[in-house]
């Protein structure tokens, strides 16, 4: 499926400028690792780069892109550690194995977020080269290994939302029309944020309109979603 552009730049306006907001800094070295979380395939890739041209621009135009981690200023383990814990998989290309396919990152958000900016939202292109631009296939995560099975097969999330998405104020975010039942998210209330394959328990921080919606931010609390399920049935058990 292919969303150009222009189509997408008849939606209301609102979008967040990104121009102004891109850090200064030289991009990432070429062999410097670059982590995204989740078991993609070409059509969750399109949503996703759909989900930000809704909320960004750049230079007035949609910002179609998808939302990975540069392994810079700390080791690898530290960073899954402390972003990553709810995946059960990551894809680790190089930027160099990116810039090879024609990707451009974008130092976007707080450091050391970027955004892995596209031209279009083909899925018959950028998304299967975005999948064959690191190791073959996702690979297990640190902490996935380290979880054994304490992870549910599937989740039912109160918020569809991209866990690697973060935007200038550090903040998961996502958009208030993806929850099941929005009267729920309310700055405040916990919620499981995230797809069947990766979710978080989260608290709402606050609800800002932008794009042709309103954004939720989200803070991820520490900990898997089996956790706290194990922590209120020994609650009730009591």
């Amino acid at each position: 499926m292919t969303v150009a552009i222009d189509s997408l730049a008849g939606m209301s306006g609102g979008r967040i400028e990104q121009r102004a907001l891109l850090r200064s800094e030289q991009p990432p070295a070429d062999t410097t690792l670059v982590v995204r979380g989740g078991r993609d395939t070409a059509d969750k890739l399109r949503v996703h780069a759909e989900r930000t041209a809704r909320a960004w621009s750049l230079d007035g135009l949609p910002l179609l892109g998808i939302s990975v981690f540069a392994v810079l200023g700390m080791p690898l383990e530290v960073l899954l550690r402390r972003r990553f814990a709810s995946f059960r998989t990551i894809y680790l290309p190089t930027a160099g194995e990116l810039g090879k396919h024609g990707f451009e990152l974008m130092a976007t958000a707080q450091r050391p977020h970027f955004t892995v900016h596209l031209e279009r939202a083909d899925t018959g292109s950028w998304g299967d080269c975005w999948l064959r631009s690191g190791p073959p296939g996702p690979i297990p995560s640190t902490l996935g290994l380290m979880s054994g099975e304490r992870r549910a097969e599937m989740y039912q999330v109160d918020i569809t939302a991209d866990l690697n998405d973060e935007d200038h104020t550090g903040y998961l975010w996502t958009f208030l029309d993806e929850a099941r039942d929005p009267a729920q998210i309310t700055p405040g209330a916990l919620v499981v944020a995230g797809d069947e394959d990766a979710a978080a328990v989260c608290q709402v921080i606050d609800l800002v309109s932008a794009g042709d919606g309103t954004i939720v931010h989200l803070r991820p609390l520490p900990g898997l979603v089996d956790d706290y399920r194990a922590l209120v049935e020994r609650a009730l058990a009591s």
